[in-house]
Formats: C-alpha cells, structure tokens, sequence
C-alpha cells in the first residue's frame, strides 16, 4: 500500500527566510516553485532530497482565506501534513480507505501545482495531523 514518505508539508507567512536556510544550511535549491495564487491562494516552493522520490514542500497563503491562512492563522505556522508514497496505485490504495475506516476530504485525487496527484485523509481520523496519499 503505501511505500515512504513522498513529502512533508509546512505553511509559513513567509517563505524566504526558510528558502534561505534551506539554501545557506543545507545546500538546497528548490526544485518547483509555483505562484498558484489563482488557482489556490498559494505559493510553493519543493526541494526533491536524495534520489528525488521524498521531499519538503513549503506553502505561503497569498490570499486571506482557504485551509492554509486558516492553519496559518490558528497555529502561527509550521508542520501542515505528511503525505505518504502509494507509487502508481494512488486510485486503488483510496477505493481501500473507507474499509479502513478513513474519510477522504478531496475529491477523488486531485492535481497539486506541485505537480503530483493526492488525496486528503480526514485529519480527525488520522490523530490530527492531516495525512495525504501521493502517487510516487
């Protein structure tokens, strides 16, 4: 079913003190960086470590409103989600989560501007933390 960590998520008001220490600390660039403020009221900013296949996502609300300001606003920032690997079989590893007894909050898997395909578990269900489901 699943098959590792494919990213973890952080929301910050800004996000280039981070691009910084990213770049100063640890030697990364980003390998995506999207304005999708149009489509989502975000911007993104993902480094790819080691062979590329887990990474690190950085998510700036751009407009007052959605999940993200919303998470922004009620915790000051920091971890969002953890989003585990199902490889190719990201359709059929979600037709299992009901059985599991998981609630899934997207629609079906949906296009991220990062440029994967998710879907969202109920973070009630999952001890708070929302957890996504990421095709490798």
């Amino acid at each position: 079913m699943l098959t590792g960590i494919h990213h973890v998520g952080y929301v910050f008001g800004d996000l280039e003190p981070h691009i910084a220490f990213y770049r100063e600390r640890l030697g990364l660039e980003p390998t995506v960086r999207v304005d999708a403020t149009e489509q989502m009221g975000i911007e993104i900013v993902v480094y790819r470590l080691g062979d590329g296949s887990s990474g690190v996502e950085l998510i700036k609300p751009t407009r007052e409103e959605g999940k993200f300001w919303d998470f922004l606003q009620q915790s000051g920032g920091g971890l969002h989600h953890v989003a585990y690997a199902t490889g190719p079989a990201l359709a059929e590893v979600a037709g299992e989560l009901p059985y599991q007894g998981f609630t899934v909050t997207t629609n079906g898997a949906v296009d991220s501007p990062a440029g994967w395909r998710i879907i969202s578990v109920d973070p009630a269900l999952s001890m708070g933390l929302l957890t996504q489901l990421a095709e490798r």
